[in-house]
């Protein structure tokens, strides 16, 4: 298969490499990423310690139609992403969502219908250095359609779990979906603003009771929404992810200590603005979408 993984960054650069043993695999990325990966080949330490050679650009200039293309950008690139990848997409192109935020699966889908698959990872990967990046904590990862193309996704969790990525089906996809959501606003932000890893949540009893009341706002607006989670509580799956990310940094926390700009908006921010939407008062992921906002502006 070949398959382009757009957004090279830790978990596009982690699913790509290991992807690239059983297919023809191409990652797009930025230039010292990328320059590093062509020199002396993508390094996959902690969990697992592998160096795998999948060919690195920076653009699609010299690409051809992919039969699969991997979105992994940021939340906030979804749209020129989009458009970017026209050009490698044909008529039976497979386009696979895996990324943080509510809305990637819908903008998507608004280009190219039925052919794109939503996926939501538990996997915790963390980028050391170009050309670097560190499996932190283990799980799986989830594909499903908006559309039920059953065999769509069949195929994708066919070849994931064939590069051993363990991966499976859903019907309900959009439901996932929101579970990562509520999961990511109840652990990211809060270790972005203290700087630690994931396992604070659950060693400092102040945050774990912090990470519950977000979990529990975001979860109400989320069944107000007609939304069917996959768990009575989804509290349940915060300390799951926690436990097995507990040695990982989240991609919130790394991305203000490069100084870039987080996905807060897209995550917290878009339960948030659904609250609105809907009547319902979420003071404590107001307040810490406010802190976290002030912490990118620096």
């Amino acid at each position: 298969m070949k398959i382009t993984v757009y957004g090279a960054g830790a978990i596009g650069s982690f699913f790509g490499g290991l992807l690239s043993d059983k297919n023809e695999v191409t990652l797009v990325g930025r230039a010292p990423h990328v320059h590093a990966i062509n020199q002396s080949g993508l390094r996959i330490s902690g969990m697992l310690e592998k160096v795998v050679h999948p060919r690195a650009v920076t653009d699609l200039s010299n690409l051809e139609e992919q039969d699969i293309v991997i979105v992994t950008v940021k939340a906030y690139d979804t749209e020129k992403a989009t458009e970017a990848i026209s050009a490698i997409v044909g008529k039976e192109t497979t386009i696979v969502s895996i990324q943080n935020g509510l809305n990637n699966m819908s903008a998507l889908d608004k280009k190219f219908g039925d052919r794109v698959i939503g996926g939501v990872t538990s996997i915790g990967v963390t980028r050391i250095s170009p050309g670097h990046v560190r499996l932190a904590g283990k799980g799986d990862t989830i594909f499903g359609s908006l559309r039920k193309n059953h065999e769509r996704v069949r195929t994708i969790v066919e070849i994931f779990n064939r590069s051993g990525i363990e991966s499976r089906p859903t019907e309900n996809i959009i439901g996932e979906i929101w579970l990562k959501a509520i999961v990511n606003s109840s652990i990211n932000p809060i270790t972005a603003i203290v700087r630690r890893k994931n396992e604070c949540i659950m060693t400092e009893p102040e945050l774990r009771d912090l990470a519950r009341k977000i979990c529990e706002e975001a979860t109400t607006v989320a069944r107000t929404s007609g939304i069917m989670l996959p768990l009575a509580d989804p509290f349940q799956r915060v300390v799951e992810v926690v436990s097995a990310t507990k040695e990982n940094f989240s991609s919130m926390l790394q991305d203000i200590e490069r100084g870039k700009k987080t996905e807060i908006d897209e995550i917290t921010g878009a339960i948030v603005t659904q609250a609105r939407k809907l009547g319902i008062e979420v003071p404590v992921n107001e307040t810490i979408w406010k802190l976290v906002r002030a912490l990118s502006m620096k």
